[in-house]
């Protein structure tokens, strides 16, 4: 999350010199505690020698598969895989998976959700297709639909639907595409001085993400506050943790 103020001049300089010294932007991130956004623009033009980007490599294999890590992906597959250890996928077994989701989620599972969605695919050529077989309607494509919030606010994603619904359950007064200052982009949710913004399609789109980076400078420029969120933090166990931040945010 993004407070939206101003850095002093040392920590630009303070971030610009790290990535001279070789660290990559998320290293900077967790050293400085500052948005990935900021560090991306203070840093553009600085890149990495050969023998920089080798260590990072170094580094990031250290990182990625440490012994804890190893151990906890181990067990993740035993669990995520236990059906085939006791024989292979059926049809019903499959459809009966996307019912219990929906009993104890009321709502379609997205099928990256779901780590067999290959699985869904071969049996029934399409995850879509299962989720009509299985007694429900396909989530749509992002943005191709509207969707209706419990408040009667219009959504244009089911993504933003569940952060509206949520708003709206813990009584905060929000209001729905707030524009940004003599410009066309909107935030999605406005919140006093407070914008919530759903970046579902970030580092898929190189336009989708200049216009991230560009609502970010016209915030910090406003003093207003921002507060990201990512297909990660709704869609996995991170969404209570998000939600709760919000809060934690919304009463600063």
């Amino acid at each position: 999350m993004n407070n939206g103020r101003r850095y002093p001049v040392e920590i630009r300089q303070k971030v610009q010199s790290l990535r001279r010294q070789g660290f990559t932007h998320r290293e900077i991130v967790q050293k400085l505690h500052i948005s990935l956004g900021s560090v991306w623009l203070w840093t553009k033009g600085i890149t990495l020698t050969d023998e920089q980007k080798k260590s990072v490599s170094g580094r990031n294999k250290e990182r990625t598969f440490p012994v804890e890590r190893r151990e906890r992906l181990k067990q993740q597959a035993r669990k995520n895989f236990s059906i085939v250890h006791k024989g292979k996928y059926t049809r019903n077994n499959l459809l009966r998976k996307i019912q219990e989701f929906y009993a104890k989620h009321q709502r379609i599972p997205l099928k990256r959700e779901f780590n067999m969605w290959g699985e869904y695919r071969r049996y029934f050529n399409s995850w879509n297709e299962a989720v009509k077989i299985a007694g429900f309607e396909p989530n749509e494509v992002i943005f191709s639909k509207k969707f209706i919030a419990k408040d009667q606010h219009i959504c244009d994603s089911f993504a933003e639907q569940i952060i509206d619904d949520w708003l709206y359950r813990n009584s905060i007064l929000h209001e729905r595409n707030v524009p940004y200052h003599n410009t066309k982009m909107t935030a999605d949710f406005g919140i006093g001085n407070v914008r919530v913004e759903y970046f579902g399609l970030v580092g898929e789109i190189q336009s989708y993400d200049r216009v991230i980076q560009k609502k970010k400078i016209l915030l910090e420029k406003e003093g207003l506050k921002l507060i990201e969120i990512y297909p990660n933090d709704l869609f996995s166990k991170n969404f209570k943790k998000c939600l709760g931040g919000i809060l934690k945010e919304l009463r600063k």
